[in-house]
């Protein structure tokens, strides 16, 4: 599993990405 950050850019669709540390 990937460590770092999860930034949610549409919480309506529910995705985002991870941003690594």
């Amino acid at each position: 599993m990937a460590n770092g950050v999860v930034k949610w850019f549409n919480d309506q669709k529910g995705y985002g990405f991870i941003q690594q540390e």
